[in-house]
């Protein structure tokens, strides 16, 4: 006998394989920038390491005559790169989640931070992946089949 409190979803297997298939493409653009983003974040950061570590900031430092010293550019450029590793693994993170139909709301909230042009990974690529996987996953049948 079958509870009758229950979501709908929850007793229709193909009602969750039709939300698995929604949520698949959007996840896997979201999977794949996020990638992305990470190995061209971390080649970044291992290029400012190199810079500091191989003393070949000095001579750069010697030639340049600007207001703002390399050594704070760098650091900068380092701490940014971080926050956007932290982000392009949150968003892969969610895009596992969401594939697998797992938790709602980190799914949602990676799609989201994929969309923040500055932050999301691969930056303009992000925007219109975060947009498309809201939309798959504002459908009542995607967000019945989380439950």
């Amino acid at each position: 006998m079958s509870n009758p409190y229950s979501s709908p979803s929850s007793n229709n297997p193909s009602h969750n394989s039709t939300a698995k298939g929604a949520v698949s493409a959007p996840a896997i653009a979201l999977m794949v920038v996020s990638i992305i983003a990470i190995v061209l974040g971390l080649l970044g950061l291992v290029g400012d390491v190199f810079l500091i570590l191989s003393g070949a900031i000095e001579r750069l430092e010697e030639n340049d005559a600007r207001a703002v010293s390399r050594y704070t550019s760098i650091l900068v450029r380092t701490v940014w790169g971080i926050l956007l590793l932290v982000a392009a693994t949150f968003v892969l993170y969610g895009a596992v989640q969401m594939k697998s139909l797992t938790n709602y709301s980190i799914a949602k909230a990676a799609a989201i931070v994929a969309m923040i042009p500055l932050l999301g990974p691969c930056c303009v690529l992000g925007i219109p992946f975060g947009i498309w996987a809201i939309i798959v996953l504002g459908k009542p049948e995607v967000r019945d089949a989380f439950r």
